[in-house]
């Protein structure tokens, strides 16, 4: 999606603490064989993230999260979470959490941005963008 779409938006992947590191209660076998632990300071934390965009041999920037996990708690991203920030600064779209919310979350933004190639415009948020944000703005308030 990125390579597609980059001409016309702008693509970050954020990294944060580790969902499934080898030292988990729920380790994963690639963390397991990689050696990937939980990060305990940030020089840990860039180097595993280095490593991953290496191996996987992504070109799309990427972000790391802090070791206070600001960015992994204002967007509840853990494990993974795919969003579509607008140049206004509201969400286009807000995937699901999790594996589940991952595909679909990508399908949207893929429509999101083909609307936008081809009309030059910013799509109308979606009611699930919507809802999202009503929600966020809700646990903001507390």
């Amino acid at each position: 999606m990125y390579q597609k779409y980059k001409d016309v938006a702008e693509f970050r992947m954020i990294y944060i603490k580790e969902a499934h590191a080898a030292d988990s209660n729920w380790p994963m076998r690639y963390a397991i064989e990689k050696g990937i632990n939980q990060q305990t300071n940030y020089k840990d934390r860039c180097t595993t993230a280095k490593m991953l965009m290496k191996e996987k041999k992504l070109t799309m920037p990427m972000l790391i999260d802090g070791m206070d996990n600001k960015v992994n708690a204002a967007y509840s991203a853990l494990p993974d979470r795919v969003f579509l920030v607008r140049t206004d600064g509201r969400l286009g779209v807000a995937a699901d959490r999790g594996p589940w919310g991952f595909k679909p979350g990508l399908k949207a933004v893929d429509k999101w941005l083909k609307e936008y190639r081809e009309t030059k415009k910013e799509p109308e948020l979606s009611e699930e963008a919507l809802a999202a944000a009503k929600k966020k703005e809700k646990t903001k308030k507390k």
